[in-house]
């Protein structure tokens, strides 16, 4: 009877000893896939900024007060190609100007700084767009997973902080509207 419980007891530690390496080799091949994962769009992310190619599709605009209010990431957004620049802001409830309930603002980009943080693998970006309705400076801090915010300032007070995501415009589904 003592070899029969001596062995059930040895077979159910080596079944929990197994189950304990499966369980880390599954845990480990999940952290090596979002490593690479990660790599792969701080890659990405590196090339839309290089080539001046990127659309910021935003999911909240915040406001100078802090207020944040989730948006419609088809219709807000900030789209850089090459020279040219777009902002626009819209909303489900109406026209407005654009076409889209707000105000679409395009233009030339007439300054482009970009910084790479080696250490965080992150960037910061500040450029100036001119528009037909006025000029704006966009300063963006992006990570690596591509997740960005920018805050539109102008020649008036205040400012306005687009959160999202950095897509490649190739993939985009944004919607433009009529630009003043």
């Amino acid at each position: 009877m003592k070899k029969l419980v001596l062995v059930l007891t040895a077979v159910f530690f080596m079944g929990g000893i197994y189950a304990q390496e499966k369980t880390d080799d599954k845990k480990a091949a999940r952290q090596e896939k979002r490593r690479t994962d990660l790599e792969e769009q701080s890659r990405l992310t590196q090339a839309m900024l290089e080539n001046k190619n990127f659309v910021l599709e935003t999911d909240y605009l915040q406001n100078r007060y802090g207020y944040r209010f989730p948006v419609n990431s088809n219709i807000n957004f900030v789209k850089v190609d090459s020279a040219m620049a777009v902002i626009q802001v819209g909303s489900n409830n109406g026209l407005g100007y654009n076409g889209v309930g707000g105000v679409t603002a395009k233009g030339r980009i007439t300054r482009w700084d970009l910084k790479k943080n080696e250490k965080k693998n992150s960037y910061n970006l500040s450029m100036s767009v001119m528009t037909p309705i006025g000029i704006y400076d966009l300063h963006f801090f992006i990570d690596p997973s591509g997740h960005a915010t920018a805050r539109l300032t102008g020649l008036r007070s205040g400012n306005l902080t687009f959160d999202g995501t950095l897509i490649p415009s190739e993939i985009s589904g944004i919607y433009e509207g009529f630009s003043i």
